[in-house]
Parts: structure tokens; C-alpha cells; sequence
């Protein structure tokens, strides 16, 4: 019977007629009004909308937690206020969900590249974005154009700026670009949207959706506890608040015993038997020559794909085809993984003499993975140098024990802010959450925290060389001024790790593009 739910949802996405629907007749009337204005006006609107330090401060100054209980309703009243019928988009365009701590996003990237191999026309929202916002809305597997992600955006803004109900009574950056994304799928009738939870998964602003056809949950680990729960097992129930009466729902199978009983029993409760994927070696593949990312999210996204696929074909019956999940996999669905690519994550780069190892890996399990990799990956023989940040709310010392091992033979330490000169700041990195004392403050704490690590380890290992940790590690104010010392080192070539933070990683990368005049070139996945 709970089944039913899904075969409703699909059968009239199967058999839907794209013309004339309420939110169509009001897009083609009001397209022409839209305003292009300029990208960086846009996005400087957009930016209006981020939380600033000072409310973020205020919040932690009253021993208060951030809350999350606003966004379901709040989401809806604003989609609803942009003409978007919620029963209209889940009729039309069915999900796949995709929740987790690790992996998420690369796991809907991997969806978003198989499907697009098997001919499918793609929505893929994401966040954070790296580089430009236009990131977090694809098509076909393509962010916007400058002047298609501004003529959408107002049409978003204008639409919820001139109906509040009063002067604050509008959307914050993310539950806006949900809303946006929401909107832009179902404007250019893609035939499936594969979408990134936020934060959680119960109470995130992606969770108004009332059916989702598939869900996904990736690798679980602490982080955002002050909203989500201080243990996993707090953070699994958040998680698995995107399963629902009918979905197929399918998870990787290296959870904690007690985090998986959680997601089991949470799915139970809604009549859903949760799946466990298989290993990716138990489809007899050889995928060693791709990104560990890839490698690591490959099999969730290849049972994800492969039940959404087989319910847009048998809406009928679905339970009985899919007891036993698929053990291999048909040439596109591989065309799809390997042609498949996740900026930011186990990402290696030449530059000039050096090589930047990128990975915004931010918790315990994802730094332990990222140092293992960097030291298996990059040459035994060579100058190791750590580029970290990592934002607050974190203990930089729980993330950077990992790299101790990682013969680091200089550490430097800097803020997310790419230059001194604002001027040279894209609008799409300026974050108002922190503040330039904020980001100072992290930097010397970062710092402190490895030349503690390092004084000890040597202690325990005195055949290390008698180099002090003061000589070996650096701050910077800028991004910019971390690879000019790096630039400066000794003529030689450095195998550099940067990691901590998704958004010291986008800096980087941003100022990489720069240097090789490709930084308005469109990234595809």
C-alpha cells in the first residue's frame, strides 16, 4: 500500500502534459518582464540574503542553538509565493534525495552524470558551490549562464520581495536558491531532479517534498552537531528524515551497528526496508583509475540510478523487480562514473613546478581518509607542505592529528579570504557568516593546534628531524599570500595538501582559474 504513493507520483510524471500548467502560463508571462541585470549585481542581491556574523554571534553569545524548525514551512510558503505548486513539481519531475555527512554531493553528481549518459534531461542542485554560485543549479549537468542564473534570480526575487508580508519577511540564502532551484526544474521540465539535503535531512529546506521516489543516505560522521545532535546515532535519525512512506531507500553499508539501526528503524516507521549497496569491487569492475571520491559513491549512485530508471519503466510491480539490487551494470551507466568528475574532492592539480592536492575534507572520518590519501598519492621523496583552514565551531586539533604522520615538512596556515585587494574577491566567495577578526582568530588557533601536535610528536619520535615547529609553519592573511610563499620556497617543487575547508579549497581553485585566464570558463562536472 505504501507503494502506491510512488506509482501515483510516477504514473503522471510518465504521462504528463507539459503545456499549458499554472506555473508555465505564469513563466511565460512574466519572462519577458525579467530583469538581466548584471551577474555581480545579482549576486550581490544574493548575498543580502546570507546570515551575518553579528546575528551569528548574537545567537552563540546566548548559549543558543541554531534552529531548523521554520525551514519546512517557510520553504513552502515561498515556493508557493513564486507560483510553484508543490503537487504540480512532484507530478511532474521526480527525485532522487540524497542525505549524509560525506559523500552527498558527489554521490548526486554520479547520479546526475549516469543519467545524463542515458539520455535524460538533468536537474542537479548542490551546495556549497566552489568557485561561482551558478555551481549549486545544473542543467544537463552545466551550471546557468551569467545571464540565465540572473534572469531567474529575479524573477525568484522579485516574485517574494513584492508580495511580503512584511520588511524581513524574506528567504535566506539557502532556502532561496532551494526555492530557485525548485523553480528552474520544473521551468525548463527536466525529467528528474537529483537533489543535495543542506544541513540534516529532517528539518533542511529540500525536505518539503511530501513523495520522493529515491533516497540515498551516504556515510555518516559528526558535524553541525549544535543543530543536528552531538552523537551519530542523533545525526542518523536527522538524516534519514528524507525517507518517506513509499521511497526506496538505499545506504552504504560502513555506518556504526547503533547509527544503522537508527536509519533502519526510521525507515521502518515509514514502511520502507532500507537497502544496503553493495561494495564497488562486488560488481567486478576495475575503477582504480578514478578519483577516490568516485570510487568511494560509485555503488550507491549506481543502485539510486538504477531503481529510478526501472520505476520510470514499471510503475507496476516495482517491489517485485526490485528484491534483489543489480550486480551489474550496462555501458552507459559506466560511460556515466567515469565521465563523472567532483571539483574540491580528491582533486589533484599541476601548477607550474607544483602540485596542489585538494579535499575540503572538515570532520574526523574525512580527515583521516584525506591524509591517507595525500600520503599514499604523493611522492615519499618530495616537500610535503599543508595548506589548512578550518571555521569555527571545529576543533582543529581532532582534524589535524591525521596529518601529522603525512611528512609535512611546512604547514601554513591562512584565512578563506582570497586577497587583501576587494577588488579581486569575486562576489560569489564573499561569506558575511565570518568576520575578518573571526577569521584571524581561527587561523592562530589552527596554528597553535599543529605546533602543539608537532612538538609532541617529536617528542615521541626523536630520530624526526630537530627542526622547531615555529620554523615550520606560517600564517597568512590571504590565500593569496600562501601560494606566493609557496611560490618563494626554495626553487623547488611542492606537493601540497590543502584541506580543512570546502571554502579555503574554492579559493584556491579560484585563483588557479585566474592564473590561467579560464576563470569565467563554465565547470562541468
Amino acid at each position: 500500500m505504501q507503494r502506491a504513493l510512488v506509482q501515483v507520483s510516477f504514473s503522471n510524471w510518465k504521462n504528463r502534459s507539459t503545456r499549458n500548467t499554472p506555473f508555465l502560463k505564469i513563466m511565460m508571462s512574466h519572462s519577458s518582464a525579467s530583469s538581466l541585470q548584471s551577474y555581480e549585481d545579482t549576486i550581490k542581491t544574493l548575498n543580502s540574503l546570507q546570515s551575518t556574523a553579528s546575528s551569528i554571534n548574537e545567537i552563540i553569545n546566548r548559549n543558543e542553538s541554531p534552529r531548523q524548525s521554520n525551514n519546512l514551512k517557510d520553504s513552502l510558503k515561498y515556493l508557493q509565493r513564486c507560483g510553484v505548486s508543490l503537487t504540480e513539481f512532484e507530478n511532474t519531475i521526480p527525485v532522487i534525495h540524497v542525505s549524509g555527512t560525506k559523500g552527498k554531493g558527489s554521490t548526486c553528481a554520479l547520479c546526475e552524470s549516469i543519467l545524463r549518459a542515458h539520455g535524460y534531461r538533468t536537474g542537479l542542485y548542490t551546495s556549497p558551490h566552489l568557485i561561482c554560485v551558478r555551481e549549486r543549479i545544473r542543467l544537463d549537468g552545466l551550471p546557468m549562464s551569467h545571464d540565465e542564473f540572473s534572469k531567474y534570480f529575479w524573477d525568484v526575487y522579485n516574485r517574494l520581495n513584492n508580495n511580503k508580508e512584511h520588511e524581513t519577511d524574506m528567504p535566506m540564502y539557502f532556502k532561496f536558491l532551494t526555492v530557485m532551484a525548485f523553480y528552474v526544474f520544473l521551468s525548463k521540465k527536466v525529467d528528474v531532479a537529483i537533489i543535495e539535503v543542506g544541513i540534516g535531512g529532517e528539518m533542511d529546506c529540500t525536505n518539503i517534498l511530501r513523495q520522493t521516489p529515491i533516497v540515498g543516505i551516504t556515510s555518516l560522521g559528526l558535524d553541525h552537531t549544535k543543530i543536528l545532535g552531538d552523537t551519530l546515532e542523533e545525526i542518523a535519525w536527522q538524516k534519514a528524515g528524507i525517507i518517506k512512506p513509499g521511497s526506496l531507500a538505499f545506504t552504504v553499508p560502513n555506518h556504526s551497528p547503533s547509527a544503522l539501526e537508527v536509519l533502519k528503524k526510521r525507515a521502518a516507521d515509514k514502511g520502507v526496508e532500507l537497502m544496503l549497496v553493495p561494495e564497488l569491487s562486488d560488481y567486478g569492475l576495475d575503477l582504480s583509475h578514478l578519483s577516490l571520491t568516485i570510487q568511494l559513491n560509485a555503488s550507491l549512485a549506481i543502485q539510486l540510478t538504477t531503481a529510478w530508471m526501472k520505476l520510470k519503466y514499471d510503475s507496476n510491480g516495482v517491489s517485485d523487480k526490485l528484491n534483489g539490487m543489480i550486480a551489474k551494470i550496462d555501458k552507459l551507466t559506466l560511460q556515466g562514473i567515469q565521465n563523472c568528475s567532483w571539483n574540491g574532492r580528491f582533486q589533484q592539480i599541476k601548477r607550474g613546478r607544483h602540485k596542489l592536492y585538494l579535499d575540503g575534507a572538515h570532520t574526523l572520518e574525512s580527515a583521516n581518509l584525506c591524509a591517507r590519501w595525500f600520503d599514499s598519492t604523493a611522492p615519499k621523496n618530495c616537500k610535503r607542505v599543508l595548506l589548512f583552514n578550518t571555521t569555527r565551531g571545529r576543533n582543529p586539533g581532532n582534524l589535524l592529528q591525521h596529518f601529522v604522520n603525512c611528512g609535512i615538512s611546512t604547514a601554513l596556515f591562512c584565512t578563506n579570504v582570497l586577497s587583501q585587494e576587494p577588488g579581486k574577491i569575486p562576489q560569489d566567495l564573499i561569506n558575511k557568516r565570518v568576520t575578518d577578526s573571526d577569521g584571524y582568530q581561527a587561523m592562530q588557533h589552527n596554528l597553535e593546534a599543529w605546533r602543539g601536535l608537532q612538538n609532541c610528536h617529536r617528542d615521541e619520535a626523536s630520530s624526526r628531524p630537530s627542526i622547531t615547529a615555529e620554523l615550520s609553519s606560517h600564517t597568512f592573511d590571504t590565500v593569496e599570500e600562501a601560494i606566493a610563499f609557496i611560490d618563494k620556497m626554495d626553487d623547488v617543487s611542492c606537493h601540497v595538501l590543502v584541506t580543512g575547508s570546502i571554502h579555503l579549497v574554492g579559493a584556491v581553485l579560484t585563483l588557479v582559474q585566474r592564473e590561467s585566464n579560464n576563470y569565467n570558463s563554465e565547470i562541468r562536472l
